[in-house]
């Protein structure tokens, strides 16, 4: 039985699992569309992910130690703590590190406000689960509009593609700075207006709701049916995919394809995943043919979701 509480106590174990919960997900193999350990995009390598992964990690700890120093029991809110501000830094070091593009973009947004409220319940004991969703749903209304304004920096140092374009706060608008602080656009504001049509956003909005009530409790069940870490992460991949468009490839591709793309993963799903031979045959051709587009059909938002499902089980003690 996993009993849900926070497990570590220190500001370098937080910083591990942040590591490790990025290096991991990478790893799991074969999750169809993404590049992992045995395949390359034409302009992005596996080798890209892992410098990107290394550079963000200083980054990581700066936030934990900031946090750490400003957050006590007299703490009523945590505007201090600059989300807007980590992306911002972590974007610049990930793009500097590595010549493969926006690599990790996805993993600083999720990851960010579970490694603040993990380190703000370590800090004031409080270690169950319930301590966590709160506080982070907390850190998530109290982020400012500076943190909004931040987060569109962070997003031009990135240059994702399939953004497109919106009519009010375009991220490539002339005048949507402005309008963000005419408008006092806070961080949660923002996401909230892209719920609907991209998946990070609605984790925000929602309290990471998908991360901790559906992949988090399918993950822990897997690895204790299977042992294996790998079947772990890619089959919380493939169920997390079966259950939910995958907003990457909506806004690359369209809609259908995000469709299939999930009938197919749900079809996989239906016979064990890659604990089962016709499973993992299926997945290893699911992956051939999504990687002929070479990222145009590359389920990554639902990757990003799973680094974030892998620092929650590592937090809470989660062990390999």
């Amino acid at each position: 039985m996993f009993i849900i509480d926070i497990k570590v106590k220190f500001i370098d174990d937080l910083v591990r699992c942040a590591n490790l919960s990025s290096l991991l997900e990478l790893s799991g193999w074969p999750k169809p569309g993404n590049v992992h350990r045995t395949n390359n995009f034409e302009d992005t390598r596996f080798e890209h992910f892992l410098a990107g992964i290394a550079a963000i990690q200083p980054v990581f700890r700066e936030l934990c130690e900031k946090i750490y120093k400003y957050v006590d029991t007299n703490t009523l809110h945590f505007s201090k703590i600059e989300l807007g501000l980590f992306y911002k830094k972590s974007a610049k070091e990930m793009m500097k590190w590595q010549s493969g593009g926006n690599v990790l973009l996805g993993h600083i947004l999720i990851l960010a406000p579970l490694v603040s409220a993990a380190t703000i319940c370590v800090k004031l004991d409080k270690f169950k689960l319930e301590d966590f969703k709160s506080t982070l749903k907390k850190l998530i209304i109290d982020a400012t509009v500076e943190d909004t304004l931040n987060l569109y920096d962070a997003i031009k140092i990135c240059n994702p593609g399939g953004l497109g374009h919106i009519e009010k706060y375009d991220i490539y608008g002339e005048n949507s700075y402005d309008e963000i602080r005419q408008d006092a656009i806070t961080l949660k504001q923002i996401f909230e207006l892209s719920k609907d049509y991209d998946l990070i956003s609605n984790e925000y909005f929602s309290g990471f709701s998908i991360t901790l009530e559906e992949g988090l409790p399918y993950f822990i069940e897997t690895f204790d049916k299977t042992q294996d870490i790998n079947i772990a992460i890619v089959n919380t991949y493939l169920k997390l995919l079966s259950s939910h468009l995958d907003t990457l490839i909506i806004r690359k591709s369209g809609k259908e394809d995000a469709v299939k793309v999930s009938k197919t993963a749900s079809e996989i799903i239906n016979f064990g995943g890659i604990s089962t031979k016709k499973g993992l045959d299926l997945t290893m051709k699911f992956d051939k043919d999504l990687c002929k587009q070479n990222g145009k059909m590359n389920p990554g938002t639902i990757a990003d979701l799973v680094a974030g499902v892998i620092f929650c089980a590592l937090i809470f003690g989660f062990r390999f």
